[in-house]
């Protein structure tokens, strides 16, 4: 497989650009509070505070009785679909399999992509500053902006070719995973410097 590099990155204004939703199977809505009022089911919902650097803290996620409804149902996520903040800070992530079967609040939606395009790639364009801008651009709102499905799909996404796309995917995944040592490194670095101060200090 033809790996793009430096100088053979395509150009990025050679790239086509499409339609969100062209490339979108299935578009899913979060639960409001009015489906929070009732003891039916127990789920996992996601709310944007679960949202981190392009991920779902699994482990943040809170537990939550619903409304026994066939939104619910509709709105259950599954691993691979795009889930954006629709007010505030337009952050995105991609779920994985630790997400499966979670549903999500109504400050949230949630997309099923064809075939056509990576998941990762969609992700990291809405949380890259070029795609931030245009997910503001995009929204509404005096106060607090916010973002509906209606404009979220009409938003143009640039499409490498799928070769591209997997080349990117991975890389985006050796990142997650860079970072993750990093954040695990600097927690043992501020335990041990905690250790190291309590022992003198006490």
């Amino acid at each position: 497989m033809r790996h793009y590099l430096g100088n053979d990155l395509p150009n990025k204004n050679a790239l086509k650009k499409v339609r969100l939703g062209d490339l979108t199977r299935i578009v899913k809505r979060g639960l409001s509070s009015y489906y929070h009022q009732s003891e039916d089911a127990k789920v996992s919902m996601i709310n944007i505070k679960d949202i981190v650097n392009g991920r779902i803290l699994v482990d943040t996620v809170d537990s939550v009785s619903v409304r026994e409804t066939p939104l619910l149902v509709r709105s259950r996520i599954e691993p691979g679909d795009v889930i954006v903040a629709s007010r505030g800070n337009f952050k995105a992530a991609v779920a994985d399999e630790s997400a499966k079967n979670f549903t999500f609040s109504s400050n949230l939606i949630a997309l099923t992509l064809s075939e056509e395009v990576k998941p990762e790639l969609v992700a990291a364009y809405f949380n890259s500053p070029l795609g931030q801008n245009m997910l503001q651009s995009k929204s509404g709102g005096a106060t607090i902006k916010g973002l509906n499905p209606k404009a979220l799909l009409d938003i143009l996404i640039p499409l490498p070719p799928l070769s591209v796309q997997e080349s990117l995917s991975r890389y985006l995944s050796l990142a997650r995973e860079y970072n993750d040592l990093l954040l695990k490194e600097l927690e043992l670095r501020q335990k041990l410097t905690d250790a190291v101060v309590l022992r003198i200090m006490r």
